[in-house]
Formats: structure tokens, sequence, C-alpha cells
């Protein structure tokens, strides 16, 4: 059935975990049972257990200590958190799937992880790199599916937390089977008062004012310009809340139809803004020309404090079956995807309690439809399959009177629009020529257009030609089951994988310019229509093998990419996408782990990675810099101890020091705006009352490090838990 790629594919469980042993992980596919290290691939998976025992109010929360995968969040309140994979920038570059369904949105081809509940999930499955021909241009870093629960018998669970910053987080689930019909419902709320995490800095210009100021503090940009800090946008608040159902209907043992539901709605922003100016009686100042006594003068007004408000509610169904026919395993999805979503900034004159304002609306829907069959053939299983989706767009930027009111609109200034149609044919087979040598080629091809995109802008529209492409991308996997011991050493398997994987432009990359009022100046991001899709060829080289009761992977891996999609910042506030020349991204993981004592154990791992723009005739200045957003180095390191009820667990985690701008100028640290080294230890404790009640103690960022990722980071944070379950 093709490797861990065909057990994704029918959107049911596959991998299932006995125990905490990361070598009893069992794929199961059409073609029978299989260990993890039995796939060519570097694959992991986080069950619900892992997540019970760790704090994780997000879903990209459960994927943080997983070797190669790098979580990108830079506050709590973050709506656009992600989980990259293998030194691939972007959530563009990463396919999520939910239920084996994918997430992409539409308008940005990224995935709103946050849009997603974490109660009723049964494991999240990890596989890196693009060598499944069973998945698209969005897998080039790799797969990540979230997979959720499909009762057996019947289950109730009511869990409660209280964190800093008057977080709550509630969660309900409820699941049974009744004769040939399981179901689950679940219901989630997550509300926050939120912490001061976006800071305020303006720079000055020589002078003097009649009115000075104190309560300032001298600090640098990003980049090493002297800037000075004089207050914050306000507690950054959430509020959300997430409901979903799923019904399974098994006709006979071998065909099944699937329904299934996810929804989220949500608002978050920031109240009670706050200036640290003050004159000389103490009194707050938040407008006029001010002087900062032997710096210089500056010029303030309410709107340096504001930030925006924004809202999504994103509707996610679900329509699957799988059957078996003579010897042939069927199975389709028909899968809507719809997100709309808003934004509301204040425009020049805008105080705390109104005036005026832009409001972004974005509707956007995908429709995906797949059908695949895995067909044995005397001793290979081969897969062949087809999928279809299709993407519309709408984004429109309209002024509001006032911007605390969505509702209060006047005339739309901006508008975007645009289709999108992938369609792709797939093969691939898993053959044995000797003896536990194991080969999985595959073939996959994608013909993409995107078409009636146009733009208003002011009155004035302009209509875009259609786009379209098409892409080969062959896939090579090799297994070889070793099987060989040496005392305590045994080398389990060797493994190598060779793929070609692409990605088209995006809807947002190509038409899409706007301007974001978040710092002390406006910055412009600007699309580009002439952008073309990214390329890569990618390999890897890997050993799973034992030394003891130490179970260890090592993996080198390898990409060269070809008109890589970045940001060119033309000046220090715009900034366009563009097609870089090449670039190539180089690395290895290391994880283990230890099963030290009957109730402690230990894990691992170290992921390494070197990206570089080579060739970049547009902005030669580029050349020799890092990917935008990828750190060089990850390391996790944990221990977990479980005795009786009680368990505690605790994590350190480092993340190197990341770039924010192609040409890797923003080399400041510990200065808003940096994205700083991530090194925090996280903690958590429970104890078992009796079988159905848990209580618990989650303590993240231990030693209450200071660091910033773009935004201030939080500090420590304490979160007390109550749980209920049969």
């Amino acid at each position: 059935m093709g490797f861990v790629g065909s057990a994704f594919a029918n959107g049911t469980p596959t991998i299932t975990v006995y125990g905490e042993e990361l070598e009893e992980i069992v794929v199961t596919a059409t073609k029978g049972e299989k260990k993890i290290e039995d796939v060519p691939v570097s694959a992991s998976v986080v069950t619900s257990n892992e997540m019970e025992k760790r704090k994780v109010t997000f879903v990209d929360e459960a994927l943080k200590y997983e070797a190669g995968a790098c979580q990108k969040r830079t506050k709590f309140a973050d709506t656009m958190s992600r989980v990259t994979l293998r030194g691939f920038s972007g959530g563009q570059r990463t396919l999520v799937l939910l239920d084996g369904q994918p997430l992409t949105d539409p308008y940005n081809g990224g995935t709103y992880l946050c849009n997603l509940g974490i109660g009723n999930i049964q494991r999240i499955e990890v596989v890196k790199g693009p060598f499944s021909s069973l998945y698209g241009g969005e897998a080039m870093g790799g797969v990540i599916n979230i997979i959720t629960k499909t009762p057996e018998k019947e289950n109730f669970e009511a869990k409660s937390s209280l964190s800093s910053f008057n977080t709550y987080h509630h969660i309900l689930n409820y699941g049974n089977k009744m004769g040939r019909l399981s179901f689950s419902l679940n219901l989630e709320k997550i509300t926050s008062e939120g912490a001061r995490t976006d800071l305020v800095t303006k720079s000055v210009i020589p002078g003097t004012a009649t009115t000075k100021v104190f309560g300032w503090e001298k600090t640098q940009t990003n980049t090493g310009s002297s800037t000075y800090l004089i207050g914050d946008k306000g507690k950054n608040y959430w509020d959300q809340t997430h409901t979903g159902c799923k019904f399974t209907y098994c006709i006979n043992p071998n065909s099944e139809f699937s329904l299934s539901y996810t929804g989220s709605k949500r608002e978050y922003g920031y109240s009670d803004p706050q200036s640290n100016l003050v004159d000389s009686n103490g009194k707050p100042i938040d407008s006029g020309k001010v002087e900062l006594s032997g710096q210089g003068t500056m010029s303030i007004t309410p709107k340096n404090f504001l930030n925006s408000w924004e809202g999504s509610e994103p509707d996610i169904w679900g329509l699957g079956f799988k059957t078996l026919i003579g010897e042939v395993a069927l199975k389709g999805k028909l899968n809507l995807n719809i997100r709309n979503s808003f934004y509301v900034s204040p425009e020049t004159g805008a105080t705390y309690h109104g005036g005026q304002g832009k409001l972004t609306k974005t509707i956007g829907s995908t429709g995906y439809a797949e059908l695949q069959g895995d067909i044995p053939i005397k001793d290979t299983l081969m897969s062949i399959g087809l999928n279809y989706r299709q993407d519309k767009v709408e984004a429109t930027d309209s002024k509001v009177k006032n911007w605390k009111n969505k509702s209060s609109g006047t005339e739309t200034t901006y508008r975007i629009e645009g289709n999108g149609e992938l369609m792709a044919f797939y093969i691939q087979s898993e053959v044995e020529p000797i003896k536990n040598l194991i080969l999985f080629p595959g073939f996959r091809y994608d013909t993409w257009r995107k078409y009636d995109a146009s733009m208003s802008d002011k009155g004035t529209t302009t209509k875009y030609q259609e786009q379209k492409n098409s892409e080969i991308s062959p896939k090579l996997g090799l297994l070889y089951k070793a099987g060989k011991e040496y005392g305590i050493y045994r080398i389990d398997s060797l493994r190598a994988s060779w793929g070609k994987a692409f990605r088209p432009p995006t809807t947002y990359e190509l038409y899409r310019t706007w301007v974001s009022s978040s710092g002390s100046s406006g910055k412009t991001y600007a699309g580009n229509p002439e952008l073309k899709p990214e390329t890569t060829q990618s390999w890897e080289v890997g050993l799973d093998q034992h030394v003891g009761k130490m179970a260890l992977s090592a993996t080198y891996f390898a990409s060269k990419i070809d008109d890589l999609i970045y940001s060119k910042w033309l000046t220090p506030t715009y900034s366009i996408k563009e097609n870089a020349g090449e670039g190539k991204i180089s690395g290895f993981e290391i994880s283990g782990k230890l099963k030290i004592t009957a109730e402690l154990d230990a894990f691992a791992n170290c992921t390494m990675q070197n990206t570089e723009i080579t060739s970049n005739p547009a902005d030669p200045k580029t050349c020799g810099k890092h990917f935008e957003y990828v750190p060089r180095k990850i390391y996790n390191l944990g221990l977990s101890f479980h005795k009786n009820t009680l368990d505690a667990s605790c994590i350190w985690h480092y993340t190197d020091k990341t770039y924010a701008t192609s040409d890797n100028i923003d080399i400041v640290s510990g200065v808003s705006g940096a994205y700083d080294a991530v090194n925090t230890v996280d903690l958590k404790m429970g104890y078992n009352l009796k079988e159905t009640m848990r209580l618990s103690l989650a303590v993240d960022n231990l030693f209450d490090k200071e660091y910033y990722q773009y935004y201030k980071s939080p500090g420590r944070t304490v979160t007390v838990e109550a749980r209920y379950k049969y």
C-alpha cells in the first residue's frame, strides 16, 4: 500500500501505540501491521497519553519536542502559529491533515492550527520529507496527520484548567459505539485575558519640546538602531470555541462510511493599552510632541498604542468511505473547508474608544475529492489514485467609521478574488526484490491553474492572466531490514529515500498587497503576479538501531530548492514576494529513547540544519544567507516518571535564534521584533485520585527566561487542571 503515506490515505486510525515505547508503534495498512522502523522515511508519533503528560493547549504545542519539527509561536494568542519540518520555512511547505483531510488554506496556503481543538485527538503522526507520491507540493517538508478518536465503547471526559493571565480551558467529550455506529461529540472553550506582549517603540529626532516626559527606556531595534520603549498595546485577549463531531458506520468488516465536522469561532485583540510616558507631575502622556531629556523629541498619538482585533470562523466537513472489492481496497473522500475571517485595524486619528479604521475580510473555500485503490499484484502492492482540489477566495478592504465596530463599514476600497484548481494522478508500489530489501517506487503528476483573478484598488480594476503549470514528481524509497546483532548493539534497519516535489504560489503570494500598522510605522507587504512555482529535490539516509534498552535513530537529509518564494525587503518598510534563484538545506536528526527503570523513561533528540540561498540574481545580497524563521539547532531532553497514581515530566527545549529578513540583518537579540533563541524547561505533574479523577500542575518556562519571538515572551506560566473521565 506504499509506505506511511498509504496508511494515512483513508483518514482512519493507522498507528497504534501499545504502552509508552516508540519501538512498539505499529502502522496498520491493508498489507498488515508494520513497525515504524519498517518504512523508508523518518517518522514519529505523539499519542494522546503523551499530550496528557505535557502542557498542551494548542496543536502546535503537542509537536514542540519532536525531532526535525520547528514550532513557531510568537505568543500565547498567536493566530499564525505553525510547525515546519526539515528546514522548510512557512506553513505552506508542510502539509497538515485532519483524519487524512488536507487543511490547506485556499488564500495563503498555510494551516491555522489554532482553529483545531485538542480534546478529541487520538494521536498525531509526523512523516518528514516529500517522499510519498500520495501527497502534493504542500508536503515539501513533510506531512502532519492529526487523527481523532473513533470510540469502541461509551466514554465521557470533562476537563477544566486555569492558567496565568486568567486563561481558562474547558473540554467536553462524549463518544459511544452502538451496534455498527461509532460516534464522538466534542466541545472546547478557551478564553484568556492575555499578557502585555506587544511593546511600543519609537525613534527620536534632535530638538526640544515644551512637554518633557519620563518613563521611557532606551533600547534597540532588531537591526541595531537606537529606539525608545514608551509603552505597550495592551493585554492580548483570546476567546475561542471549538465544536466537532464524527460518525463512522461499519457496513461490514471490510466496508465503512464516515462523516465528520470541525468548527471554530475565534476573536482576539487587545485591551487596556498603556503609555509609560509621564510628565514632571506624573501625568500619563499619550499624545503631542514630547522631549526625552537629553535624547531628542518625538510626536506621539493614541494610535501608537493601538493594535488590531480580528476573528475567524472555519468550518471543515468530511465524508469518506472504504471498502474491499475482491482483493482491491478502495477508498475515497469528499471534503469541504470554508473559512471566513476579518481583521480590523485603527486608522489615523483613532483612539482606544473609537475613530476611523479599516476592515479586511477574507472568504475562502476549498473543495477536495480523492479516490484511491490498493491493488495486490503477486508480491507487489500498488496504490493508484486521483485527487482534485478547487479553491475560491475573495478578500476586501473597507473603511469603517468606528474601528471598534466592524459593522460600521462605508465603502470598499480594495478587493482581490481568484480561483485555483489542482488535479493529480499518483501511483506508488511496494516490492521486495530480495529478502529484507524493500523498494517503494512512486510517481506523481500534478497540474494546476489560477484563473478569474482580479484586483480592484480605489475604483481601478486589474484582471490577471490565467496561470497554469504541471509537474512530474518521481519518488523512490529503499529499506533494508538488517536485523544484525553484535552483543548489546542491534542494527534494525537502514533506509534511504529520494523525491521531487513542487509548490505553486498561493493567491496571497500572487495578488495580495497590504499594509501592517503593528509597528511604529506601517509596513507594506506586496504580492507578485509573476511568481513561478517552487520546486525541490530531496533525499535522506537513515539508520534505526538499539543499544541495550536504548532505541536510537539517525537521519541525514538534504534538499535543493529552485525558485524559492520569499519576501524581498526593498526598504525597511516595503517588501515584495520574489522567486530566489536557488536554495539548499542540509542537516541531520538524532533521537533516542531509553527506559531507565520501570518507573523512569528518558528521551532526547537533536536537529542540526543549515539553510542557504545559493543563487539570487534579483537580490545578490541574500546569497549565503539563511532562510527566514529556520533555526540551525533544536535540542530536546526529557524525563518522565510514573508510579502508581503519580506521574511527572520535565523537558528541556532549545531552539536557536532565527532571522525574519532575507538578508539576515536582524542580528540583535533581547529586543522587540527579534527572534531570539528559546531556552526553557517545562514541567508537569499529575495525580490520579482514582481511576476517573485526575489533578495536574504544569509550569512552562520554569526558570522564567525572558526572550522575544517578535513579541515579548510571557515568562513563566502556571496551569492547574482537573479532569473527570470514564
